[in-house]
């Protein structure tokens, strides 16, 4: 049978999804609205970018007492680039950073064409993780070096380590070209986490990527990506992230109201899909 997400999976915010609200008031919000987890961009994903480093004793232990209040976890934090400005140093401090708050997964992009510097970055990262019970998810995208499911498949198969996985994200699976079917023959352990949304099926030139990535994602079926297929694909249990930042769409509700809407939209999906 197919894989199919029960309506009552476990759901995680995309840090994305609400990426101007600080840690802890996106943590209670997030608990508020029924998300189980959450991601936190604690390096920056892009030169400039906005991050949230929690570098201070109190700022963390702050992050485990709303965790403790509403049960809402950190399940990854995010974003180490894997390239020629990779840090190891700043790479160990900040998986220190994601344990010291409970996090268990920390995502990762590959930022240079030489795959064999990649790998050996992401295998050097998951040594530093594995004592901490960090899983290492690398993100591919269209617009990066790393830019296929099969590149970042080669890159997993490469690093060798047992806590290297692939973070499947919807839209970059249909920008980037890879296809259900290649999904189907990647082995389930490489297999990370899954962000769900939703786009426009017809192509989009290669410049507005970036732009529809971080401000025009939809909701889960409000679109043309074949997201039942990249489903049946993905191997039983893999955690489900949602990443549709609505903030530019939505004017008119607040945080606390499209965090609600990004839950119910989302359950919604998944209780269509899950009738065969």
């Amino acid at each position: 049978m197919a894989h199919r997400y029960p309506p009552d999976t476990k759901l995680s915010l995309a840090h994305l999804s609400e990426l101007d609200t600080p840690p802890v008031p996106r943590l209670r919000a997030a608990g508020a609205a029924g998300f189980d987890s959450v991601g936190l961009r604690v390096a920056p994903a892009s030169p400039g970018g906005i991050v949230y480093a929690l570098e201070t004793a109190a700022e963390r232990a702050e992050i485990r007492a709303v965790i403790a209040d509403n049960g809402c976890s950190v399940l990854y934090i995010e974003m180490i680039n894997l390239g020629p400005d990779y840090d190891a140093g700043f790479t160990r401090r900040t998986l220190e950073l994601g344990a010291a708050i409970g996090a268990t997964r920390l995502g990762v992009s590959g930022e240079s064409a030489d795959f064999g510097l990649v790998a050996a970055q992401f295998a050097e990262t998951c040594a530093m993780a594995a004592p901490l019970g960090i899983e290492v998810d690398i993100e591919f995208m269209p617009y990066r070096k790393v830019a296929t499911l099969m590149d970042a498949a080669e890159v997993v198969r490469r690093t060798g380590a047992a806590n290297a996985h692939i973070m499947v994200d919807a839209l970059h699976m249909h920008r980037s070209g890879s296809t259900a079917a290649q999904l189907a023959t990647i082995p389930p352990s490489a297999i990370g986490t899954y962000q769900i949304c939703d786009a426009p099926a017809a192509p989009l030139a290669f410049d507005q990527l970036v732009i529809e990535a971080r401000t025009r994602r939809l909701l889960a079926g409000q679109g043309g990506i074949a997201l039942r297929e990249q489903i049946a694909a993905l191997p039983p249990g893999t955690p489900l992230g949602v990443e549709v930042p609505l903030a530019g769409a939505r004017p008119d509700l607040n945080a606390a109201q499209r965090l609600a809407l990004l839950v119910s939209s989302t359950r919604q999906f998944l209780q269509n899909e899950a009738v065969p």
